[in-house]
């Protein structure tokens, strides 16, 4: 077998998730296209357009009306990514999923009988973009804030700007480290500095002591991260005895392969980009009869995993995975078969769907706990995010508390295994929960 049987069993009580090792899948790609935003009304009708993108939508947890349309002004809110990979796929689905829940809270009444103004906005992976972008949304837009941020490290440009104008932001590329500690960005999960070691703890777990990291390569983080999980390995007491970050785009990884077998290393953390590359690291690491155990962190995981060379590897989410069939998930369901053209089958990371989702719901969550039940304002949310304590969004995230904003918790995760080249959830389906 390409997995030992210590992976194989039916459910797991795993100790940590996956957290900085997905920054690396997020910041290794390049961005070329001109910027693009698309515009839904709240009718739910999409139209091209050159400056932002609205959608409305209603959600299943919290202050959004039933039936009746919504009227009045327009709860207007922001998005940024970069959109425009496409050298390579990992930042699909894109903005689509936000937009969907944006029509969808629309359709069913909006939020206080508001309609929600989604401006979408894609920033190309260039920094000085997105800042020009994010500071036209607030100042011009008014929004009152950021959804699904999906830029990885950009909002260092203008996380600042945010703080100052007290803007809150909600879900996104959360593996970094302003997302615990900086009072404006509230993650959809677990985040960067209380689990960041989820990768060493379930090594630690399975009882293995020798491991390794495959990085992505071209951005400080790849680098950063290796050395990161040497110093997290050995504080565990894991030898870990191989790091590297081939290129992203290499013909070829025996050597790679052959260099980590060399090492002992009897598990390999696969924080690479695409799906692609895993797998022909995988395949040539077994053509050199070189069978590790596999951890494929975070959003990484996708459709191409799904094959003989990956069985028994293990993934670790923030929200409940895409494929899951439990009732949370019906709305989100719906709203991607009807407001998205998503094949799920094959996009590159469709974790980032769950996620976006998760963003809107935190979104209606926070302005039902403020207590507000008209037009929300910027204060509103953050006031309601400050009562999320262990709030789990009806089952749809994993438990996370805000009481202290410079200070977030959440070290749950769900888990996912590749069986029999299909994907199946670990622990009945339940947020795992490692203890403290």
């Amino acid at each position: 077998m390409f997995v030992k049987s210590h992976l194989g069993r039916s459910h797991v009580k795993v100790a940590a998730a996956v957290a900085a090792v997905s920054l690396l899948a997020v910041a290794c790609g390049s961005s070329s296209s001109s910027k693009a935003v698309s515009t839904t009304a709240a009718s739910g009708s999409s139209t091209s357009a050159t400056s932002g993108s609205t959608s409305a939508t209603s959600g299943s947890t919290s202050a959004t009306s039933g039936g009746t349309a919504p009227s009045g002004a327009p709860i207007v809110l922001g998005n940024i990514g970069s959109y425009s990979q496409t050298s390579n796929s990992i930042q699909t689905p894109g903005a689509a999923p936000i937009e969907a829940w944006a029509s969808w809270v629309n359709a069913h009444g909006g939020i206080n009988g508001h309609p929600v103004k989604l401006i979408s906005m894609n920033d190309q992976g260039n920094q000085a973009l997105a800042v020009s972008d994010v500071q036209q949304m607030v100042s011009q837009d008014h929004v009152i804030a950021l959804l699904s941020v999906q830029d990885a490290p950009l909002y260092t440009g203008f996380e600042a700007f945010l703080d100052q104008q007290k803007i809150p932001v909600l879900g996104g590329n959360v593996y970094t480290p302003a997302w615990t500690t900086d009072p404006m960005f509230f993650p959809q999960g677990a985040s960067f500095l209380g689990n960041s070691g989820a990768d060493v703890a379930y090594i630690k777990q399975i009882g293995l002591k020798k491991a390794g990291i495959i990085g992505c390569s071209g951005v400080v983080q790849c680098t950063e991260e290796v050395t990161f999980f040497k110093q997290l390995s050995q504080a565990a007491g894991i030898d870990m005895v191989y790091g590297a970050n081939p290129s992203n785009n290499a013909p070829d990884y025996t050597a790679t392969c052959l260099a980590a077998q060399s090492a002992g290393a009897q598990i390999l953390v696969l924080g690479i980009a695409t799906a692609t590359e895993g797998n022909t690291i995988a395949q040539d690491c077994a053509r050199q009869n070189y069978k590790p155990d596999w951890i494929i962190p975070g959003e990484a995981i996708g459709p191409g995993y799904l094959n003989s060379s990956f069985e028994n590897a293990f993934n670790f989410s923030l929200t409940s995975p895409w494929y899951s069939t439990a009732p949370v998930m019906a709305d989100y369901h719906s709203a991607m078969s009807q407001y998205t053209k998503i094949n799920f089958s094959t996009v590159e990371e469709p974790l980032l769907a769950t996620d976006a989702w998760a963003s809107g719901l935190m979104l209606e969550k926070a302005i039902q706990l403020s207590g507000q039940t008209g037009m929300p304002t910027s204060a509103d949310v953050l006031a309601g995010l400050q009562k999320f304590n262990k709030e789990t969004l009806g089952g749809f995230i994993a438990p996370v508390t805000f009481t202290d904003p410079t200070n977030k918790v959440g070290n749950c995760f769900f888990v996912t295994m590749i069986k029999n080249s299909a994907f199946v959830q670990g622990n009945n389906g339940q947020a795992d929960c490692p203890a403290a």
